[in-house]
């Protein structure tokens, strides 16, 4: 291993404890020990290194090889194996359920059968009609994901916070996505479905620009911060001009989407968004940390 490749790895393990650390507070409220964090950490690591070797070799991995190649003990192997079964098959269900909120919220904001002016979305139907104009909550899904039943996708929204019901006839909009501030009706299981989907995105974005090759092919990152400590009153207009500046600029983006986008012709099974958000962290420690390179703070 060169100097170079010491240095990048050293910078990788700063960027691991920097991004685990702010979560180790919620981890310890939840009664989590190191090794219940080092087992979910191994769980996710084997996962990574059984996928490459079964690309590799184009068959199935024994619990002896992996752990093998893991430097670990066939039994911490299979302790592993066992833990993370159930967990991956629950990640997938909530980033499953947070895509069908994305889609119908997006065709409600911009079929025109469903918006009006400006893509206000349009009160619906609770219960189908026997003919037109056929704007009921059910056309409405019927129309962006068809194969799934009216009742649960219904039920979906109403429990994230982002339909209500108007006198037991019409369903309302409001708002435009299912976001991580809108609590209302989710409760901390939802709030932390959310996050984790969201700190993926974001940890996938940062893992593809430091494997990609060519600068070409990154994906654009921004982060803007305050020259200096800002109050409590500038702080909360701070955050209310983005958060109105932010939706305005993502229903933008959407309504771009479902209009002038062509079919796939490779890569279909992917998909891609922009993800915002507002944060507050320790000046000293930036400084420290970036040492006035490229995360130096106004990089926009």
């Amino acid at each position: 291993m060169t100097k170079g490749d010491v240095r990048e790895r050293q910078a990788f393990e700063q960027l691991l404890e920097r991004t685990l650390a702010p979560l180790m507070p919620i981890a310890i409220s939840y009664g989590m020990n190191a090794n219940d964090l080092a087992l979910g950490i191994r769980a996710v690591y084997l996962r990574e290194m059984e996928a490459r070797l079964q690309n590799e070799r184009g068959h199935a991995i024994s619990d002896a090889r992996l752990a093998l190649v893991a430097g670990l003990t066939r039994r911490e192997v299979e302790r592993a194996r066992r833990g993370s079964s159930g967990k991956s098959s629950s990640r997938s269900e909530s980033a499953d359920q947070l895509t069908r909120i994305a889609v119908v919220l997006s065709a409600w904001h911009t079929n025109p059968r469903f918006s009006g002016a400006y893509g206000v979305p349009l009160d619906l139907d609770l219960n189908r009609g026997d003919g037109p104009p056929n704007r009921s909550i059910a056309d409405l899904i019927e129309t962006a994901c068809a194969e799934l039943p009216q009742a649960v996708t219904l039920d979906e929204l109403v429990a994230q916070g982002v339909v209500e019901l108007v006198g037991g006839t019409l369903v309302r909009c409001k708002a435009r996505a299912a976001v991580s501030r809108s609590k209302a009706g989710t409760g901390k299981e939802g709030l932390l479905a959310q996050y984790g989907r969201f700190l993926a995105t974001a940890a996938g974005t940062v893992a593809h620009n430091i494997a990609v090759e060519n600068s070409s092919d990154a994906y654009f990152d921004r982060l803007l911060t305050s020259d200096g400590p800002l109050s409590d009153r500038t702080r909360k207009l701070f955050h209310a001009r983005a958060m109105a500046s932010t939706d305005a600029f993502l229903t933008e983006l959407d309504t771009w989407l479902s209009k002038d986008t062509d079919e796939p012709t490779e890569g279909s099974g992917r998909l891609f968004g922009v993800g915002v958000f507002f944060f507050e962290e320790n000046r000293g420690e930036v400084t420290a940390s970036a040492n006035g390179d490229a995360l130096e703070q106004n990089a926009v």
